[in-house]
């Protein structure tokens, strides 16, 4: 603890007076003064008077008298108090800076602990044994990185939170319209007592900063041990500990992630690879027979490159079977399906985050994934021109816009074809069957079945049980108008290269 920090604890309840305040090293004890005192320590906070002293100061101290002393060296720091309050200031300084010396040997002993132990659920559950109450961990997005488990949490949005491993969008949307936390600036100090109507815990929350950023929190649920003023100050220190532990933790751990990573990134780089194919060989990698690329970019360009990696963090959440990469301004996945709760978890993360989201083609080669991904940033940038964000925005919606934006000569036409039209071809040819042009005609016939059936010279069950096998095949959605447009102008552009 230092002078200052003690002088403006004792003013909410004692009249003090300050006579000069300067730059000081921490108080490591308390003395009160008498006429014997000779030898003066830096270290010390001297309390009484000066006056009688035989031997005065010879070196700035940190003084809290009752009377006028002698002129102090520079750099000493004094107040002055009141003779009547001398017995109870003493005591109550004594108390607080013993309280802070043993909040120093605290985090001590688990940056001691820290420098050996790797595993981040011992160290939370140590740091928690310390302070005397459970801790949780989370990141910037609210996802809930690490809690300890030594003492109960009893609040159901919490225990519903760590469940989860992230904290619901009913449970943020509390937080953000709680005034304690209006009130809790970014600049405000680090460490601030939140609390949430409902709350059967005190929460103590501390704000975790890396390059002036705020990067994730620390929460101590009071259970075991009263919060006490030492908390205060450890307890952000001890989410950086912690927070630095479960980033190390995780690099130890994403090895075979890393390499999923890397190779992602390279095919997008051309310049790492001679020969794409070669490489993917030797990675002996295993891709799914089906992807798409999902690619999401902050709408407003930031450099905190911490949040650029909890959101990837999040696409991870929402696609366990994923592998993401980071190339330029776009954080990336590659993924074997998307479900539509998937999409409606992208949607809100998309409103929450201030991100734009955008969906490739399915494909089934690594090959082709570049030419995936910018499918998906191409989406992104293609509505972004028609004044739309924060959303998630299909290629199937976007792909003629595209065509129409880039078209030189130099690509290869075919790309802007949908990838159904290839499986229903190459399905006709090897089983003599007409999925290619019935899918066609039903497009043209606006979806109808009858008008279909007829302008083909087929039984209405005949044309069903053909839908049915597209759909099979394709997994088509053609209930979507995105889908529907798409398909059509592949259709057009198919006849084109035909001819």
């Amino acid at each position: 603890m230092y002078y200052k920090e003690l002088i403006d604890i004792l003013q909410e309840t004692y009249k003090i007076q300050i006579k000069t305040i300067c730059d000081s090293p921490a108080i490591m004890d308390i003395r009160l003064l008498d006429s014997s005192e000779y030898h003066w320590n830096e270290n010390v906070l001297y309390i009484g008077s000066l006056l009688e002293i035989k031997t005065p100061p010879d070196r700035p101290i940190m003084l809290l008298s009752v009377d006028e002393p002698l002129p102090l060296l520079e750099g000493s720091n004094h107040a002055h108090i009141c003779p009547e309050d001398l017995s109870s200031i003493s005591r109550v300084a004594k108390d607080l800076i013993l309280e802070d010396l043993r909040g120093d040997g605290l985090y001590f002993e688990l940056a001691q602990l820290a420098l050996t132990e790797k595993n981040i659920k011992t160290i939370i559950n140590s740091a928690a044994r310390l302070l005397g109450n459970a801790l949780i961990l989370v990141d910037s997005s609210q996802k809930v990185l690490a809690h300890s488990t030594l003492y109960e949490i009893v609040d159901p949005l919490w225990a519903q939170n760590i469940e989860m491993g992230f904290c619901s969008y009913e449970f943020v949307q509390k937080v953000r319209s709680n005034n304690h936390m209006k009130e809790w600036s970014k600049h405000g100090r680090a460490t601030q007592l939140i609390t949430l109507p409902g709350d059967l815990q005190p929460k103590l929350v501390a704000r975790i900063t890396q390059q002036n950023n705020v990067v994730g929190a620390l929460i101590m649920v009071e259970h075991h041990s009263r919060i006490q003023r030492f908390h205060y100050r450890l307890l952000p220190l001890i989410g950086r500990l912690i927070l630095d532990i479960f980033n190390r933790d995780l690099v130890s751990e994403g090895a075979q992630g890393s390499l999923f990573g890397a190779t992602l990134y390279n095919l997008l780089d051309e310049a790492e690879i001679s020969n794409p194919q070669e490489y993917i060989t030797m990675t002996k990698l295993k891709f799914p027979e089906k992807m798409f690329v999902i690619v999401a970019r902050y709408v407003h360009n930031i450099d905190n490159r911490y949040l650029k990696r909890t959101l990837n963090m999040e696409l991870e959440r929402i696609f366990p079977k994923g592998h993401s990469v980071k190339y330029k301004n776009y954080n990336g996945i590659l993924v074997p399906s998307i479900s539509e709760e998937q999409r409606e978890e992208l949607s809100k993360l998309a409103q929450n985050e201030d991100i734009s989201i955008g969906l490739s083609w399915p494909f089934n080669n690594i090959l082709e994934f570049k030419r995936h991904f910018n499918q998906a940033v191409a989406s992104i940038k293609q509505a972004q021109r028609f004044g739309q964000i924060n959303q998630v925005f299909d290629y199937c919606d976007y792909n003629f816009y595209d065509m129409l934006y880039n078209y030189t000569g130099k690509m290869i036409l075919e790309h802007y074809t949908h990838p159904a039209l290839k499986v229903l071809r190459k399905y006709d040819k090897a089983n003599s069957t007409e999925l290619f042009n019935t899918l066609r005609v039903f497009l043209e016939n606006k979806n109808n079945l009858r008008s279909t059936a007829e302008a083909l010279f087929v039984h209405r069950n005949t044309l069903i049980y053909r839908m049915n096998r597209i759909q099979q095949l394709t997994s088509l959605d053609l209930n979507r108008v995105g889908v529907v447009y798409s398909l059509m102008d592949s259709f057009r552009i198919d006849f084109f290269i035909q001819s």
